[in-house]
């Protein structure tokens, strides 16, 4: 990663804080500083490439040098992600609202959030078409539909989340995202020595979530990226859509539409990951709506 950003990340609060205070009693840095509250799942947090946050993070030398938005100004991002993590787990009441007493203590210029995709794929599908046989790809949307509420629930855990941020701190801006139609159905993360490290060596969550999930109700590829195509649809249309519009909300949470922003295989690190270089692609326009929330 670049070395010479003048962005800092931690997840350590009493680290983010002592940082926080030196920037206060400097107003002429605060001022051209963005406080970044980051929550959210592995688009923002896997170790396999640089990932969405990581381009916002850490600017290439080559964009630093034209004055990257944000980020090559320096910024200070506080990251709360984990890989794995599901919208109804993190924004459960407790677990959330344990950092939203912590939230409501920093100015935070901008709140960045990456949820729902986990919500919808491995065990999720496993349990919702155990007993089901071949079907198309809209069949199993709508079955999905109609004998399960995990667009409402993941609905309302959001709308518990921003409800909650915006009441703490109604003039900070939160940006979502949607994901992008994944392509390589049935691909595990390439977790390795030589491309990850001893991390390698923690293979819980490298996949695939779907394909081998829905490969008796769905046998093809095609079939199954079009259903995984309809389910991230199903998630702008009855989750953030809605929360977009919803009037408690409008004006203050927007979501980046990415969702056919990896159009080619290749461009894909697995089942639900693009590569680095497409992670970065994707983290323009998001720059881009952080640059226009933010006034140096």
């Amino acid at each position: 990663m670049p070395g010479s950003s003048q962005s800092v990340y931690t997840t350590r609060r009493a680290e983010f804080r002592k940082i926080h205070r030196a920037l206060l009693r400097d107003p002429w840095l605060r001022q051209r500083t963005p406080v970044v509250f980051c929550e959210g799942d592995s688009w923002f947090s896997t170790p396999l490439s640089m990932n969405l946050l990581d381009w916002l993070v850490y600017p290439t030398p080559e964009e630093e040098r034209r004055g990257v938005p944000i980020v090559g100004r320096g910024g200070l991002f506080f990251r709360a992600e984990h890989s794995g993590d599901l919208a109804i787990d993190i924004f459960k009441p407790r677990r959330f609202n344990d950092v939203m007493r912590w939230y409501d203590s920093i100015d935070f210029d901008i709140a960045l959030l990456s949820a729902g995709g986990n919500d919808f794929v491995g065990k999720f599908l496993k349990t919702t078409f155990a007993r089901k046989g071949a079907m198309t790809p809209q069949a199993a949307y709508d079955f999905l539909r109609t004998t399960t509420t995990r667009f409402e629930d993941v609905r309302d855990a959001y709308a518990f989340a921003l409800g909650r941020m915006v009441s703490l701190r109604p003039k900070t801006p939160i940006i979502g995202h949607t994901y992008a139609y994944p392509l390589r159905m049935g691909v595990p993360a390439d977790l390795t020595i030589a491309n990850l490290g001893a991390l390698a060596l923690l293979k819980d969550n490298a996949g695939p979530w779907i394909g081998p999930q829905m490969a008796r109700v769905l046998p093809t590829i095609e079939a199954q990226r079009a259903f995984a195509a309809l389910l991230i649809d199903g998630f702008v249309e009855h989750v953030l859509q809605p929360l977009a519009n919803d009037r408690r909300f409008r004006g203050r949470f927007r979501y980046i539409d990415l969702r056919e922003g990896v159009p080619r295989v290749e461009d894909w690190f697995d089942e639900m990951h693009p590569t680095g270089a497409a992670f970065h692609r994707l983290s323009k326009p998001f720059a881009q709506a952080i640059e226009d929330l933010f006034t140096l």
